[in-house]
């Protein structure tokens, strides 16, 4: 009797393992990127680029969050994003007059997270401002309407706004391609 047996694969040399490492590495970990769900405007960070698995024609690009020096720095706000807006589900969930609403109406306002995420990332980026003043921010905004959802505060001097360009309505365009 005769045993099939399957070809293995050739492990990658050690220079194709560390280059394409530190291509991933480099390619989109100085940008934190916020995306809403067009329907149930729910929020999903990200900061690596575009998350793998989101269908298209839901989610669209909310911020593009760039000018970070080092990935160390994004993923600290991004930390910093999360956390808070952890709290803020915790804080909603727990609070008497919310549990007293219908079931249905609750889960609208626990997903709805596009002006508590706007204010929750102006709050992240004050409490990790120390190590970041020596670097200008830039948001790139969907809509101009959104950055106004942060609230009473201002936004930290080293963020500058902008208006965020898609390419075919839904993807962010690359640097390279607007200049």
């Amino acid at each position: 009797m005769r045993r099939h047996t399957k070809a293995r694969p050739k492990p990658p040399n050690v220079f194709t393992f560390f280059f394409l490492h530190y291509i991933l590495s480099t390619m989109a970990s100085h940008s934190v990127y916020l995306y809403r769900h067009i329907q149930t405007q729910q929020v999903l960070l990200d900061s690596a680029g575009r998350p793998v698995r989101l269908r298209k024609d839901l989610w669209r690009p909310l911020v593009a969050l760039t000018g970070f020096s080092s990935s160390q720095s994004a993923q600290s706000v991004s930390d910093a994003l999360l956390q808070r807006s952890k709290a803020y589900q915790v804080d909603m969930k727990t609070d008497a007059e919310h549990l007293q609403r219908p079931k249905r109406l609750r889960q609208v306002d626990e997903k709805d997270m596009v002006a508590n995420s706007v204010t929750s990332l102006r709050e992240a980026l004050e409490t990790v401002k120390k190590p970041m003043d020596k670097e200008q921010l830039l948001a790139l905004w969907e809509q101009p309407h959104f950055v106004d959802l942060a609230g009473d505060k201002p936004w930290p001097a080293f963020v500058q706004h902008g208006q965020l360009e898609l390419r075919n309505n839904r993807f962010v365009k690359d640097t390279e391609e607007t200049q």
